[in-house]
């Protein structure tokens, strides 16, 4: 099977440096037939917002979370490629259209 790929906006490249500022990005990755999300995060930003949540009394839930370092797009293909085979394991094929 082929190793994840990021699915980036076309665009990406003209905010990446906001998407690092922030702490987080949501991408669609693609992995083989099937699509999923991926919820990239620094650990800095992952503690302000589950502390936020806490304090609001609001759960907090990301499925898919993966937490790095930095959010760039390096970071994150090289986490994709640390992760664990079974990380996408319950994804099904995507229908035509999708």
């Amino acid at each position: 099977m082929k190793p994840p790929d990021l699915v980036f906006p076309e665009d990406f490249e003209e905010y990446a440096w906001e998407i690092e500022a922030k702490g987080w990005f949501l991408c669609p990755v693609r992995v083989g037939g099937r699509t999923a999300d991926v919820t990239f995060y620094d650990p800095a930003r992952l503690a302000q917002d589950v502390s936020a949540d806490h304090a609001s009394g609001v759960p907090f839930a990301v499925t898919r979370l993966v937490v790095i370092e930095r959010v760039t797009a390096d970071r994150m293909r090289e986490a994709l490629g640390l992760l664990p085979e079974n990380f996408f394991a319950d994804l099904t094929p995507n229908q035509p259209g999708s």
